[in-house]
C-alpha cells in the first residue's frame, strides 16, 4: 500500500477574483474531488491580502491523485481555474507535525 500524500497548490489571484476562485474549487471539491476513490479531505486557505488561495488536499495515494487528475471532470475545474488565476500545484508527504 502507497503512503498517504498531501496536494498542495498555491494560486496567485488577482485580488477581485479571490472569492470566486474559492468558490469554484469548493463547487469542484463538493462535486466531484471530494467523489473520488482515496480522497481524505480538502483544507482551503485565503490569504488576507486576498492575492492567493491554497488548496491542501489530503489524499490515500499518489496513485489516487493521479487519477483523479486524470478524471475529465476533475481535469475541467482545474481548467477553469487555470483561466482565473496562476495555479503551482505539487504532491507532499508528511515529514513532521508537531502539536502542543
Amino acid at each position: 500500500m502507497s503512503d498517504p500524500v498531501t496536494f498542495v497548490n498555491v494560486i496567485d489571484v488577482d485580488p477581485s477574483r479571490q472569492q470566486e476562485v474559492i468558490d469554484l474549487l469548493a463547487e469542484g471539491t463538493e462535486k466531484v474531488v471530494s467523489r473520488r476513490p482515496g480522497f481524505v479531505s480538502v483544507t482551503l486557505l485565503a490569504s488576507l491580502d486576498r492575492t492567493r488561495v491554497v488548496n491542501v488536499a489530503r489524499w490515500r495515494s499518489a496513485d489516487d491523485v493521479r487519477a483523479t487528475q486524470a478524471d475529465p471532470e476533475a481535469a475541467e475545474y482545474a481548467r477553469r481555474t487555470a483561466a482565473l488565476a496562476q495555479a503551482s500545484p505539487g504532491l507532499y508527504t508528511v515529514v513532521g507535525e508537531f502539536t502542543p
